[in-house]
């Protein structure tokens, strides 16, 4: 997350629709599933089989699983970020190719996922409809985050951030989820002070159309509204609709307090506050009302 160096970073509506929007869409998706019983394959990237989600803490977190889970994921998102940068950087016609490719075949799966939700609560002959209605969203979705920016741009990017990442969260092994939150936040912290973010500049950041959202002076990497959507549905699946509602608050009071933040940095980790506010939130409540 970056802001333009000399210009201060305003915590108004239109900053928070990105994040405010994938939020909202990751409740109504997850809801969807959980409300026509559709359950998510676990991820390849997780493939080591962990404890079961009411197994005691003390032995899920002694199990080599969750940790390997995360190595796994967090492996791949490194090597994927730097092949990305790559292209950006040096091959920028294919990169604008690849990202297309990529964001139309996202858009178009988590298309399919919500007509097979809404099918599956109201008539499967919606079902019929999944490929014109799937690549016709696909194709506007590409078209609006590679052609416009701004606001324009932002919508269809919360679109397929929050499925994508509610379809994560509610696939993803609950144990791994949580040593998840604190990997990703580490690692964030890590790529934007040390790491290959720490060299991208912010007309690089903007350039990076397809990867990020531009709000004004704000740069939203299009990762961080997949962790946030992650984390809502993961323990709105997990942990319940209280625990949930106040990680969702949680995201939103992390994200306020990076933007106030970021009036004296030119470029923050949009994770770590906002994920780890969020989880510690949800556990609290979650172990309250296991003994209330």
């Amino acid at each position: 997350m970056s802001e333009e160096c000399g210009h201060e970073i305003r915590v108004t509506t239109k900053a928070f629709l990105p994040v405010g929007l994938s939020l909202m869409l990751s409740w109504l998706l997850t809801l969807l599933s959980k409300g026509v019983e559709l359950s998510y394959p676990t991820p390849i990237i997780t493939p080591a089989e962990e404890p079961e989600p009411t197994a005691p803490p003390t032995e899920a977190l002694s199990s080599p699983a969750p940790y390997l889970n995360v190595i796994i994921i967090i492996g791949l998102i490194t090597a994927s970020g730097l092949i990305m940068l790559y292209f950006a950087r040096r091959l920028r016609n294919f990169f604008r190719i690849l990202t297309g490719i990529l964001i139309w075949l996202i858009s178009f799966g988590v298309t399919v996922i919500y007509l097979i939700s809404i099918a599956l609560a109201i008539d499967w002959i919606l079902l019929r409809f999944w490929l014109p209605v799937g690549a016709l969203v696909a194709s506007l979705t590409t078209y609006l985050m590679l052609r416009e920016s701004g606001l324009i741009s932002a919508i269809p990017a919360a679109y397929i951030a929050s499925g994508a990442g509610a379809t994560i969260g509610m696939s993803i092994p609950y144990w791994t989820f949580l040593i998840l939150m604190i990997g990703i936040s580490a690692y964030d912290t890590f790529a934007v002070y040390k790491g290959h973010l720490s060299t991208l500049s912010k007309e690089e950041a903007i350039s990076l159309r397809g990867l990020t959202v531009e709000v004004d002076d704000l740069v939203i990497g299009l990762g961080d509204l997949f962790f946030y959507s992650l984390t809502a549905s993961a323990i709105l699946q997990y942990m319940g609709i209280i625990p949930a509602i106040a990680a969702t608050i949680s995201i939103l009071a992390g994200y306020a307090i990076t933007l106030l933040l970021l009036r004296r940095k030119r470029m923050l980790p949009g994770l770590p506050i906002p994920l780890l506010l969020a989880t510690a939130s949800a556990l609290a409540l979650s172990i309250l009302l296991r003994f209330a």
